[in-house]
């Protein structure tokens, strides 16, 4: 049985295809969000969390910590009124 990845279950939860969590800006925020509200983040390996994040951000991200991972994140769990 092959692994859900970190995108695979983002992708999944928004019914959608990953490339779309990248191009649609909204979606991209919302998937950012989630990543930080996903429990058990050891799960999955720091570099699976780099490469998704850099992914959707379009840019290099590293973590040095799952806590790290959280700080970064963080922003994106904020609700604008």
């Amino acid at each position: 049985m092959k692994k859900t990845g970190l995108l695979d279950v983002i992708a999944e939860q928004h019914r959608t295809y990953i490339s779309n969590l990248r191009l649609l800006p909204e979606l991209k925020w919302a998937s950012l969000g989630d990543l930080y509200r996903l429990p058990d983040k050891e799960k999955y390996p720091l570099k699976e969390w780099e490469e998704a994040v850099s992914y959707l951000l379009g840019c290099e991200v590293h973590f040095n910590s799952y806590e790290e991972i959280g700080k970064s994140l963080k922003p994106f769990s904020l609700q604008v009124r």
